[in-house]
């Protein structure tokens, strides 16, 4: 059984979340609050498997929470908070830097209610598979013995690399923030990324990527041509593809893929058919399998293509799948991420 804390000011909010966690036979609502100070009480008292977690609450807001959890007993958190505000969106990823694995929106309709009751248990069960969170930077999955620094595989030169894909799903903000971090100096590449989110948190996930980091990152346009050093995010219900010449291509009226759009396997599918031996494509943490043929049909027409390691994922779902594929030979930390690409664009000798 899974054990939950919800955490919100409002009453009616937390009786609905209640409702949607009884219809499951394996999560169980174990504790309630109304602030942030009783959030912290409840995981102390409880010690649940999962808290989700408002920001905006009276006496201690959610992001001091988190911190104060992240500090007594670290635990998987899932925001649930308002799209309304550009603001807000932008500050609820502040919430994954000090130690919250997921953000969610807080439906403002019937239809964002129906939705969050079909998705909100699967995303439960899967952040609390991961066992105590720390803040960004600093996570790791359930203790283990740290692994001896590895000696990368060896990577072709390819000082001529363009382009390249990132795709992710459940933790990948913070996934995306501390690769993209990682990268040394500006990269001479044009970065293009899925991100599996809601609708209206890609604008606030730009804005916050763009502060943590310096770089030129913002939601993509159609036919926008973005120079090296750039990094563009699908906005949500558009695939996004590299069509010829760089230009950037979204599209609205294709079917999703595997429930997705934006899909990751299209972006990869894209730069396979493109000048794939220019691109490289990474397939960070998340659920399930979309970017996994695209990523292995890249492979195919010699682009490089690279996932992320279980120890460093919060769900290790798309990137286990790949490996298991054939799609990548190995699975890398992010900061081994990192420096296998600026390997491949810097023509540095293997290691």
């Amino acid at each position: 059984m899974t054990r939950v804390v919800l955490a919100d000011d409002s009453p009616s909010v937390r009786a609905v979340l209640r409702r949607f966690l009884r219809r499951t036979e394996d999560l169980e609502v174990i504790a309630e609050a109304s602030d942030g100070a009783q959030a912290v009480e409840a995981v102390l008292e409880h010690g649940p498997d999962v808290v989700v977690m408002d920001l905006q609450m009276p006496v201690m807001d959610g992001y001091s929470a988190i911190e104060r959890i992240m500090e007594q007993r670290p635990t998987p958190i899932v925001v649930l908070t308002s799209r309304a505000n550009r603001n807000e969106m932008r500050t609820a990823f502040e919430a994954m830097r000090r130690g919250a694995l997921e953000v969610l929106p807080k439906p403002e309709d019937p239809e964002s209610w129906r939705h969050l009751a079909d998705t909100l248990p699967a995303t439960l069960r899967a952040v609390a598979e991961v066992g105590p969170a720390v803040p960004a930077g600093r996570r790791k999955r359930r203790p283990r013995p740290q692994p001896p620094v590895r000696s990368l595989p060896p990577v072709e030169r390819r000082p001529d690399l363009r382009w390249v894909g990132i795709g992710a799903s459940t933790g990948g903000p913070a996934a995306i923030r501390d690769l993209l971090e990682a990268l040394p100096g500006r990269p001479p590449v044009t970065i293009l990324l899925v991100q599996h989110i809601a609708p209206g948190f890609e604008l606030g996930l730009a804005d916050w990527l763009r502060r943590e980091l310096g770089l030129d990152v913002k939601v993509a346009r159609h036919g926008e041509r973005p120079r090296p050093g750039a990094v563009r995010l699908a906005p949500a219900g558009f695939h996004l593809r590299l069509a010829p010449g760089g230009l950037l291509e979204l599209d609205s009226r294709s079917p999703p893929v595997q429930g997705h759009r934006p899909a990751v396997d299209e972006l990869f599918f894209s730069l396979a058919q493109g000048d794939s031996r220019r691109a490289a494509g990474a397939l960070l943490t998340g659920m399930g399998s979309d970017g996994v043929e695209g990523l292995l049909e890249l492979r195919r027409q010699g682009g490089l293509t690279l996932a992320q390691d279980e120890a460093t994922s919060v769900v290790y779902g798309m990137p286990r799948v790949a490996l298991e594929k054939g799609a990548v030979e190995n699975a890398l930390s992010l900061q081994e991420i990192a420096r296998t690409l600026a390997r491949a664009w810097k023509g540095a000798p293997g290691e």
